[in-house]
């Protein structure tokens, strides 16, 4: 009997697969298939039996790379420079969050900690904060090494947040050091080392390193001791010590960003930076991107990250290299790396044209791509096949299933552009994006934007609406506070713009600009370039509404729009040159200080030329604000300076725009995180 059956079933099995083999490669088999008449042998009599093939499955489609161990993104931008002392971009930062480590890291996709090199997260509990809140203690991991195979030791990890402090400038993110370590609003209220040394800015110190030089000896000596005496190392028990000058609640997401990496003190000083010594340091402050790119300290890099670098080409790639010796062997959270990168090189190609990312996402050249705006993001859907929630991780096939693209969608990244204002441009030397450089019909004058009637104009004829739902596709929020929804001062009734052709007329008609000749502003009109930094299409479009809505109002505003590379729109965005200017801020610790002061008196303030009393004001809220540990005091603090940037407007707060991030099906590990967004290619895998 058993053999009978074998034989029975044996047939039923060879015609199903005669059927799988020769059918057509469909991704779905037929509804019905027509049954299969076959005749056997039962006890030696000939019967005929009917069998019903099982239907093919559905042909699923698979999405794997030729090479799993290489990976190629296509972005926009450069990098300018490698020195996690002074870069304070995000091309750059890319480049460093995958070469550097530093001593806290954010948990995947939260705000929260995860210790990296240090062995655990400072609290009062476990007695690494002081009761005060004045001292952190941060112990390190042993058996971590540089990229030369050195240790890594407390001196190294001292040495680089020192380097830091002292090496300074405006154009830097050592502000955000600064403030914690050696006080905010001291001296001059900059945030740099030369606060230490110019009580009132009189002497003119900051991003100034020949007048530095002449200051007393000992007086220069005397701020770099209260610098190493701030950030202490004991070798020996393998810790770093900060005292602080006032408790600082995000310190330690101060720590977790790519400005407090840890670079080795030996390479650094051989490659021509700071050696160390209080009696040198003057000579390595406020140095610039140019000046450091001309050393290794500024094109190549010294760390202990899942990365090597291999090699920079400037406005054409950079290329990682898999560290195979990293230190990591327990996972920082659930599913987190260890050991080795899965990825062995890692290929960063900056290409302008967003046509030309798209052709190599398209062909399966590239693994990612960045899209250069929300724009883009309707022909990125037509290759994709599967869409996934960021939130809760689910993800659904599209209704081309078969597409070789997955999209991640349902986030906000702490990031929103704006247009900002220079209330004094700079003329040295000529400029050419003010025109004649006077108000008569074919320039601007220099203080063009220093007149609040102009400033409001232009804030009452920027049409939100067509830039969200055009733009953005609808997928966006108009900025209303300085601060992110959710932390202490955002406010949804917060006093904002809106678009209003009259009140954008009524404010050009109020101001009291006029030619040589003694003609209105309105009369004569005027003409100004705006630049953006090419590739990134949606601050392209934004200027392109200002051109045509200002014209609507009246012909003779003629706003012309140009493009320029990443660097050198930076160049002449901190040389004050542009009249105004579209950027981003991409928050670095996630609280509304971070927000307040670089839109104020720092980053973006110092480059708009504000009045003194003016920025008094911004600094003096700014201050109190940081320093009030109840969220409903600092609301109210806040509250305030969102007032007092509503009624003067020294930016136009445009809007934030919801994430679209898109990758090839076969990359695995991609998630959105506070600090390392797209590029962060530890987690990445493929296949």
């Amino acid at each position: 009997m058993r053999t009978k059956l074998l034989a029975f079933a044996s047939l039923i099995i060879i015609a199903s697969m005669v059927l799988t083999a020769c059918g057509a490669p469909a991704t779905t088999a037929p509804a019905t298939q027509p049954p299969i008449v076959n005749t056997v042998i039962v006890a030696g009599t000939p019967q005929t039996v009917v069998v019903t093939a099982t239907p093919a499955p559905a042909q699923v489609a698979t999405f794997k790379s030729k090479d799993p161990t290489s990976f190629v993104e296509m972005t926009f931008g450069d990098p300018e420079t490698l020195d996690p002392a002074l870069d304070y971009e995000t091309a750059g930062s890319a480049v460093i969050q995958n070469v550097y480590d530093t001593l806290l890291f954010y948990k995947k996709d939260t705000t929260d900690l995860v210790p990296w090199l240090a062995t655990e997260i400072p609290t009062t509990e476990n007695g690494d904060i002081s009761a005060d809140g004045l001292t952190y203690t941060l112990k390190l991991r042993t058996g971590v090494t540089f990229h030369d195979g050195n240790p890594m030791t407390a001196t190294d990890v001292a040495y680089s947040l020192q380097r830091g402090l002292l090496q300074g400038g405006s154009a830097s993110p050592q502000w955000l050091m600064f403030e914690p370590i050696l006080g905010s609003g001291v001296g001059a209220g900059n945030n740099d080392i030369t606060d230490l040394l110019d009580k009132d800015g009189s002497l003119g110190l900051i991003d100034n390193p020949e007048a530095l030089q002449k200051v007393d000896p000992a007086a220069l000596k005397a701020a770099c001791e209260k610098v190493t005496s701030a950030i202490v190392p004991d070798d020996t028990a393998n810790t770093v010590t900060f005292h602080l000058a006032q408790a600082w609640g995000p310190f330690n997401v101060t720590l977790a960003g790519s400005w407090a990496s840890v670079m080795e003190k030996s390479w650094v000083a051989a490659n021509g930076g700071w050696d160390g010594s209080c009696d040198t340091w003057q000579k390595f402050y406020g140095v610039t991107s140019d000046q450091i790119n001309k050393t290794k300290i500024g094109t190549s890099e010294m760390g202990t990250g899942p990365y090597i670098l291999d090699h920079w080409t400037p406005a054409e790639e950079y290329v990682l290299k898999a560290n195979d010796n990293y230190w990591m062997k327990d996972p920082a959270w659930e599913g987190a790396p260890t050991g080795a990168p899965a990825l062995k090189t890692v290929t960063v190609k900056s290409v302008s044209e967003f046509s030309t990312r798209f052709a190599a996402l398209q062909a399966g050249d590239a693994d990612m791509i960045t899209p250069g705006s929300t724009s883009d993001w309707t022909q990125l859907d037509t290759l994709t096949g599967e869409s996934c929630d960021v939130t809760t991780g689910q993800c659904e096939p599209t209704s081309t299933p078969d597409a070789p693209i997955r999209r991640y969608t349902g986030y906000y990244a702490p990031v929103h552009t704006d247009a900002f204002f220079n209330f004094k441009v700079d003329e040295t030397g000529g400029n050419n994006f003010i025109g004649s450089g006077k108000l008569d019909g074919n320039g601007i004058p220099a203080d063009f934007f220093s007149d609040v009637h102009i400033r409001k104009a232009f804030a009452y004829c920027f049409d939100w609406q067509t830039f969200i739902n055009d733009t953005m596709q609808g997928q966006g929020r108009q900025t209303l506070t300085l601060m992110l929804p959710g932390q202490p001062g955002y406010d949804a009734n917060a006093p904002h713009y809106t678009f209003d052709e009259q009140k954008c007329t009524d404010e050009f008609k109020a101001s009291t600009l006029k030619s040589a000749d003694g003609q209105s502003l309105w009369d004569i009109g005027f003409r100004m370039t705006v630049a953006y930094n090419t590739g990134n299409t949606q601050r392209q479009t934004i200027a392109q509404i200002f051109q045509t809505d200002l014209a609507a109002v009246n012909d003779k505003f003629v706003v012309e729009v140009t493009g320029l590379p990443w660097p050198t729109f930076l160049k002449n965005q901190r040389a004050q040159k542009l009249p105004m200017f579209f950027s981003g801020w991409q928050e670095d610790i996630p609280d509304p200080h971070n927000w307040v002061v670089p839109y104020t008196y720092g980053t973006y303030g110092i480059n708009q030329n504000m009045p003194t009393d003016l920025l008094d004001q911004f600094k003096a809220l700014a201050i109190q604000g940081v320093h009030e540990s109840d969220p409903t005091k600092r609301a109210a603090i806040y509250a305030q300076v969102n007032q007092l940037y509503y009624d003067q407007v020294p930016t136009i707060l445009l809007a934030q725009s919801a994430g679209h991030h898109y990758e090839q099906r076969w990359v695995k590990g991609w998630y959105f995180g506070q600090l390392y967004g797209d590029q962060w290619f530890y987690s990445l895998s493929k296949n």
